[in-house]
């Protein structure tokens, strides 16, 4: 997907530097037993990556973290947009018939 598509990130309002690609995210992961055709989001490589470190994050703790939460643990800022993307994911798996969580 290129930038020239007439989809955009909305980690930040002005991306700088200007993202050169942008990368679709399965809403709920893949990884998570989210299916391949399932919510897709456009977002920057670095929003991506950091989705996924929060979604780890949460997986861990064996429950949803709050914005501040995943702030204190995080070495850089996190944007809002990649928590929500990441508490959006972690929701959807939860709900899923089936899942336990071990703490």
């Amino acid at each position: 997907m290129s930038h020239d598509d007439d989809l955009t990130c909305r980690c930040v309002a002005d991306h700088r530097p200007p993202y050169l690609e942008l990368e679709l995210h399965h809403v709920m992961p893949i990884f998570l037993g989210g299916l391949k055709d399932g919510e897709l989001v456009a977002i920057c490589n670095t929003t991506h990556s950091a989705v996924h470190e929060l979604l780890r994050l949460m997986l861990r703790a064996g429950r949803a973290l709050t914005y501040g939460e995943c702030q204190a643990v995080q070495e850089r800022p996190v944007a809002r947009y990649a928590h929500n993307l990441a508490l959006r994911g972690y929701t959807a798996w939860l709900s899923r018939p089936g899942t336990i969580v071990v703490t």
